[in-house]
C-alpha cells in the first residue's frame, strides 16, 4: 500500500461527500487505477478505536482486506497465514459460519453475509475487538484468524487481566471492571 487517505466524513461510490447518491461508504481498499490506495472516514475510524468492544472497526476492516488482497485477489481467501492444505478448510468453515448468521444463530454481524471478502473483514473486526468472546463463541474461526494474523490475543488478554488485577482484591462477577470501562466485570471488553 502507498497510501492512506482519511476523509473528513463518509463519502459515495465518487468519493464525493454529502451522500446525494444514497450511498453511506466509511472505507475502502483500491483496485484499478486507486490500486495501493485506502480511504477512511476519519469520525468512523476514530470511533472504530474509542468503541472498542461492539466488534466494529473501520481501520481493522479495510486492513484486513488488504490482508486478503495479498494474493492479487479480494477474495475472502486470506493471502498470507494459510498454507494451500488450509484454504479448503478455510472455505468450509466460512459456509458454515454464514450459514449460521443466516439461520440468526451467531453473533457475528450480518454484514458478513454479503460476499466472503466482507466475512473476512467482519470476523477480523471480531477477533481484534472480542478476542475471548470470539474464542469461547466460534473456536475454529478464533484459531483459524489466529494463523491468518499471527497474534493469539486471548493469551494478551487474559495476561492483561492478571496484571490489572494483581495485588488487588478478588474480583466478582457483578464487580466493576478494572478497566474503568463501568461495566460489570462479566460483561466486560476483557471477559
Amino acid at each position: 500500500m502507498n497510501e492512506v487517505l482519511i476523509y473528513p466524513t463518509r463519502f459515495d461510490r465518487e468519493f464525493k461527500f454529502g451522500n446525494e447518491r444514497g450511498e453511506d461508504i466509511l472505507g475502502m481498499v483500491g483496485t484499478g487505477t486507486l490500486n495501493r490506495l485506502m480511504i477512511l472516514s476519519k469520525p468512523d475510524l476514530i470511533n472504530g478505536f474509542q468503541n472498542w468492544t461492539d466488534k466494529r472497526n473501520v481501520g481493522i476492516h479495510e486492513f484486513a482486506h488488504l490482508v486478503d488482497k495479498a494474493d492479487g485477489f479480494i477474495d475472502g481467501v486470506p493471502g498470507v497465514g494459510l498454507d494451500r492444505q488450509a484454504i479448503g478448510p478455510w472455505v468450509d468453515l466460512v459456509r458454515r459460519k454464514m450459514l449460521e448468521i443466516e439461520a440468526g444463530k451467531s453473533d457475528i454481524n450480518r454484514y458478513a453475509l454479503t460476499n466472503k471478502a466482507e466475512f473476512l473483514a467482519v470476523t477480523a473486526e471480531y477477533f481484534f475487538e472480542r478476542p475471548s468472546m470470539m474464542l469461547r463463541k466460534h473456536p475454529a474461526l478464533y484459531g483459524a484468524l489466529e494463523r491468518v494474523f499471527n497474534q493469539d490475543l486471548h493469551t494478551r488478554a487474559v495476561a492483561l487481566r492478571r496484571e490489572l488485577t494483581r495485588g488487588r482484591p478478588k474480583f466478582g462477577r457483578n464487580s466493576p471492571c478494572p478497566c474503568g470501562s463501568g461495566r460489570k466485570f462479566k460483561r466486560c471488553c476483557l471477559q
